[in-house]
Parts: structure tokens; sequence; C-alpha cells
């Protein structure tokens, strides 16, 4: 254990660091567990409460709910490159270490046995229609019962009892296969969920690649090592520096009971479905614990932790399959507000005609991914404002406009056809490369440094023709009153010209 900092990748001293960044809001007055959710999806910033529900739970809430604040868990300065700095922690492998129970402080206070009373953690009302209240930032680990490969995942838990709860195990999933091959042999699965974690142990929990251990996934995009200890009632592994751990195992019986609807990361309900039971063997946590909600499935999907999340990996996604096509790109960007998933703008430096028709075609193959736009350079894929600049003034619906039929469906697409595919579009933003002159250039404020190259108009002109801004830098002028009245002199001297694209020429 020696060197390992339980507190590095505390949620808790996260959040004090976005407190000293300004990117929490702070309630210190009682709210009610009910009102929570409007409270967060009200804000842009993460949200902290002091008091909350009758317990008087400190929780905070949106930790990942920006851009931002994912480039701060990952401690760089560079909003924009945040997909290559996941790519560079996944192909630095971190390890796992192991801690001693006595020094993991998430097992600073612990219920087991009858002591068990889920109604004593702040599970809360999120959206209108779900089925229950929930716990929505639960990460489970677990050991693979017939190989011993440990998994990671995010999970959602519903409130059934004092010591049961329901969560979603529809969608096929590593955690699906082995609770199903359970069910097969009539055992139970065993499993721990963390509830409050680090945005980067999140990050890692939603990696679909194929790896041989997802607990060195974790470790890897934190950038250290992840420390874990052993559950108390069934000796699987917990993060060591976790802030709740809720012990359990999926009961044998397989699906058995109705959980959800509940308020899906698209912003839709994802229906009410047969899930298994989930039975609580113990909870432990830290004295001062600071419990945790995500944010997940609201109006303005871009404030939810989940849309980042995705955006991140969607970029690496692509920037992964443009560059086995060869494609370098300027920038990538998945668009929160579409989850992060469904939408991404590409830019590119285009060298030949059909460049960003490759780019579309290559992106189509990603499963969830519906809508691509690729631009030029000088936009800034960034930009909304921009982006809508360029689908008003290079695009042609007639002339840019790639769809392709029976693609197959991200799941929860509400547009999806019945046999579950869909067409995806590709919007080609880019302009001609055959349009030259003042004409083909976008409009930008002019910016004037450094100092003076020729000492009079007649002499910078007499150099090359240049448009004004040119003539202003070269003359060091921050001004251009004093060169409009000296080009007029030379035009009455009858020394002066203009090129058709709006230079100044000295006439030889």
């Amino acid at each position: 254990m020696a060197g390992i900092d339980l507190e590095q990748f505390r949620l808790r001293r996260f959040v004090e660091h976005l407190i000293a960044m300004g990117e929490v809001d702070i309630h210190d007055r009682p709210v009610a567990l009910a009102d929570m959710s409007a409270i967060i999806e009200g804000s842009t910033n993460a949200t902290l409460f002091k008091d909350a529900g009758p317990e008087h739970f400190e929780i905070v809430g949106a930790v990942g709910g920006s851009r931002r604040r994912h480039t701060l868990a990952f401690g760089t300065s560079d909003e924009r490159n945040l997909a290559q700095e996941f790519g560079r922690r996944m192909a630095n492998m971190q390890p796992v270490v192991d801690v001693p129970q006595a020094d993991a402080p998430v097992q600073q206070v612990v219920m087991a046995g009858d002591d068990v009373d889920l109604t004593k953690l702040p599970f809360h009302m999120q959206h209108t229609y779900d089925g229950a209240p929930y716990l929505s930032s639960a990460i489970d680990y677990t050991l693979d019962p017939k190989t011993g490969r440990r998994n990671v995942g995010c999970r959602r838990l519903m409130l059934r009892g004092k010591t049961t709860m329901l969560s979603n195990l529809t969608q096929m999933s590593d955690l699906k296969r082995m609770f199903l091959e359970c069910v097969e042999r009539g055992e139970h699965l065993h499993l721990n969920f963390a509830v409050g974690a680090h945005p980067l142990d999140f990050l890692a929990a939603c990696v679909r690649a194929p790896v041989e251990d997802e607990f060195v996934t974790v470790a890897s995009v934190r950038g250290a090592p992840l420390p874990m200890t052993r559950g108390v009632s069934n000796g699987l592994p917990v993060p060591a520096d976790a802030e709740l751990v809720i012990e359990g195992y999926f009961d044998k019986a397989g699906y058995t009971e109705i959980e959800g609807p509940y308020g899906e990361f698209l912003g839709y309900y994802g229906p009410a479905h047969v899930d298994p039971i989930f039975h609580v063997t113990a909870i432990t946590m830290r004295k001062d614990v600071l419990h945790q909600t995500v944010l997940h499935g609201a109006v303005k999907i871009a404030r939810t932790d989940h849309a980042h999340q995705c955006a991140i990996l969607t970029e690496a996604r692509i920037r992964h399959v443009l560059g086995a096509a060869r494609i370098d790109p300027i920038a990538v960007y998945a668009v929160p507000s579409a989850s992060g998933l469904l939408h991404a703008r590409v830019s590119v430096r285009r060298e030949a005609p059909g460049q960003a028709r490759a780019v579309i075609s290559s992106l189509f193959a990603i499963p969830f991914l519906k809508h691509v736009y690729v631009l030029d350079e000088d936009v800034d894929v960034f930009s909304d404002e921009e982006v809508e600049w360029a689908m008003a003034n290079r695009f042609r619906a007639d002339r840019d406009l790639v769809t392709a039929t029976g693609q197959r469906a991200f799941p929860m697409d509400v547009t999806m056809s019945n046999d579950s595919t869909t067409t995806k579009a590709g919007f080609d933003l880019t302009g001609p490369l055959t349009r030259t002159g003042v004409e083909a250039k976008t409009t930008h404020a002019p910016h004037f440094e450094g100092s003076a190259h020729y000492k009079s108009v007649e002499q910078a002109l007499g150099a090359r023709p240049m448009y004004f801004a040119e003539l202003m830098a070269s003359l060091g002028s921050k001004d251009g009153r004093e060169i409009a009245m000296e080009l007029d002199r030379l035009r009455g001297h009858g020394a002066l010209a203009r090129s058709k694209d709006g230079e100044w020429v000295l006439k030889t």
C-alpha cells in the first residue's frame, strides 16, 4: 500500500477542487430529496446539497455534467483534446493494488446482516414517470465466476425494499452474460456497487473496448494505480477510495420483476421491463460520506454526466476509425446535446475532391453514430455559431447530403424502423476547392502585431500589391487614416490602381 494516496481520486476532494474553480452551486438550506433533480438540471454547474432529506444528507450532483469539469478531472487544460488524453492513458496501463480492509476508508462505517437498510440511503425520484426512487451513480465491480475476469460497468439502482433493489440488465453486456450463465448453473451472481466516484471512474466504466481486465481500465484512465480492497460480506473487490459501497448478489431465480420505467440518457423514458432482484448483504461508507447523484435523461441533455462521458469516448472512436482510413482530422467534436453519441462534427484539411465524402463513409460504420458533419479547417467544430454559418453558406441539400438507409440503429433510437434499422445522414459543409480570391475567404476581425517593415506606402507597394490591412501591418499602423491619405496622394499623381480582389497596386 506504500505510496497509494486514498484521497487523490476521492469524489469529495474533486468536488472541493471544483468549488475552488467556481464550478459548483452550493445549497446550504434544507431541500427535499424529490426536489433535487429539478435544481440540478436548472444549473450548468455541479450542485452540492449540504442538507438534503430528513437525514440531512450531503449530496453532489452533475459532477461530470460539462466538458470543462471532465477537463479538470483529467488534470489538463485543453478541453478540445480529451479524446487524445484518454487514448494516451489507455495506451499506458496502470496496475491494480490491494489495500487491507483496515486501511480502506470506504469501510469506516459498516452495515451488515440485520443492520442493512437501504432506506437510509438517498434514493430519490429523478424523472416524473420513474418506477420508484433511484440511485443513479452506481459502478458495478465483479469477477466473472467462470473465468475470473474482472468487469466494471455503470448501473442504476431502483429501491425495492430495505434489503433489495432492481437494476437494468436488459441490454446485452458482459454483466448480463455472466448473470445468465450463473442462472443456468443455479448460482447467484455476487458483485459490489461503488456509489460516489470520481468522474474518470465513470468514464472508464463506460468503455466498451475489448480489454482483458476492466479494473486495469479504471486505473489507466485515472493515470494512477487503482486501490482495491475486499468486500466485508462477499470478499469481492471494491474501490478502497470510494465514498460508499453496496455489496450483494443478483438472485439466481433470474428475471422475475418489473424494473423501471426510467428517464434514459437520450431524453426519453426507457420502458419498464423484467429484471433480476439484487439482494444487499452489506453497506459500507466513509465516516464523512459524500453521496452522489448523476443527472440522467434530462431535458437539457448537454448538462448530464453521461453525455460528456459518451462524447469523449465517441471522439476517441472517431479518431481511431479515421486513422484506420488514413484520414487525419483537424478536430473532432461529439455533440453533448445529441447525447454525445448520435451527432459528430469533423474538420479536415482538404487536399483533393471527395475527402469529405470519405470521412462520412468511414464514420457511417460506427453503429451508434447517426449524423455526421464535415467542415473545413477554418470552421471551429466546437462552435454552434460557426457550424450553423457553414450549414447556411456551404451546404446545398441536393449536392451535399449523403444518406444511407438500412443502417443498424442505436437500440433506444425512437426513429428506428420495425427492423431496428435507421437512415444515417452525412452533411458536407465544406466549401468548393476551386473557389479563389477574396470572395473565398471568411471574414475575421483584423489583428495587427509587430513593427514596421517599410517607411512609406509607396515603398510597401513597391514590394508587392497589398490589401489595406497588410499595408497597415507593414507600416506598423494602429490607425489607418494616415494611410488612406497617402493612398489619396498617390491616386492624385496617377500612381495608384486596384486589383480585381481589391488589393492596392502601385503603377509602374
